[in-house]
Formats: C-alpha cells, structure tokens, sequence
C-alpha cells in the first residue's frame, strides 16, 4: 500500500461515524489486552505514550499541512487548521519528555527552545484571531456543526474523561489501573484528533475573516 491509497484509506474512514467508532473503541480494547501480558506499556516513555505522540503529531501536522495548502489566508478554514495545529504541537511537547531522551544537556536545551517556539506560535496565532473573532463567533453555529469540530470535541472530551484517573479520584482502585485507565483513554482521544484532523471541513473554505477595510 502506497502513501496516497494510505491517506485515503484513512480519509475514508474519518468520513465513517462506524469506522471511527470502531477504529477509538478497538485501540483501547487492544491496549489493554496487550496490558494484561507486557504491564509495562504504560510506564513513562513506553509503548502507549508513544503511540499518543505519533497520533498528536500526525494530527498536528496532518492541520499544519491543510492550513499551508489553504489558497485563502482569511478563510476560516485556515484559521481553523492553522489553530488546531498550534494546540496539538502543545499537547505533543506536553506528552513528550524530552529531556528524558538521554543525559546530554542538548535534550533539556532541544525541550525549552520548543516550549518557547509553541509559545510564538500561539501568540501568533491570537494575533491573527482577535482583529476576527466577531466573524468567528458570528459563525459559532456553522463550526460547532461541522464534523472536524465534533470529533474534535470527542476526542477532548476523551481526554479530560481520563483526568479523573490522573489524579486519582477512585479511591481504593489500584495505581496501575488508575494508570491503564488514564493512558488507555489518551490514546483513543489522540487517535480520534489525529482521525478528526482528515475530516471534511470545506464548508469553513467558504467564510472569509478578512477584517473590513476603514473607509477613507
């Protein structure tokens, strides 16, 4: 299977309720059987981490690629992707520990210097937002209907559903399935974000934010 008949196999199934459903649901299902014989895929900087970060950074840059292509720089759909792919680069520096990736001091320098690279995209962002968001907003019910936003908002709601077993709300469950569990339920958010991010979002194409022009 090449590149291209990849990425449309994956952009049909992002376009299938069933198919993603399917896809979240046999992630999770499959990382806690794996559990039950290697227990240790869910320590710090193993097999289920890694596959959060694969997922967020497919995610981010599968919406920093679709802002790039965007013809229309005030379009709302750039605003979106570009947005979008600004916040999944924090959640991908928030799951890795990359001052953890060996003892040179280079690992702790590498993880600063991006923390404050995803701080100047952010601003930049925000940037671009304010002089637009009364446009945003105006457009709220349009966004919140679209299916990028929806899955988007499932796989959030995902993983503020796995904060509960972070801080260990259960009292009395054991601390290796307080930790499954959190791990487990990233993994499916971040999957569903990285499936949410190949979604259709060609009805934002069609609002453009440009900021009115002051008559002379």
């Amino acid at each position: 299977m090449n590149f291209t008949s990849m990425r449309e196999a994956l952009t049909s199934l992002s376009r299938s309720n069933a198919g993603v459903a399917s896809a979240v649901l046999l992630s999770m299902l499959a990382s806690i059987a794996l559990w039950t014989v290697f227990p240790n895929i869910d320590d710090e900087n193993h097999l289920l981490e890694w596959l959060q970060a694969l997922f967020l950074a497919l995610a981010c840059t599968v919406h920093g690629v679709r802002a790039w292509q965007e013809t229309d720089r005030q379009s709302l759909r750039f605003l979106m992707h570009a947005g979008l792919s600004a916040l999944l680069f924090g959640f991908l520096l928030r799951e890795l520990d990359i001052d953890q990736f060996g003892t040179a001091p280079a690992w702790a320098q590498l993880e600063k210097a991006l923390r404050v690279v995803e701080l100047l995209i952010l601003i930049r962002v925000l940037i671009f937002f304010a002089p637009r968001a009364r446009k945003v907003f105006a457009h709220a019910g349009l966004i919140f209907s679209m299916r990028i936003t929806i899955l988007t908002a499932i796989g959030g709601l995902l993983m503020v559903a796995g904060w509960p077993f972070d801080k260990k709300v259960f009292h009395g469950m054991p601390d290796a399935y307080a930790l499954l569990g959190e791990e487990v339920l990233e993994l499916g958010a971040y999957l569903l974000l990285f499936l949410a991010s190949l979604s259709d979002s060609s009805a934002a194409a069609r609002i453009s934010l440009a900021p009115r022009k002051k008559s002379a």
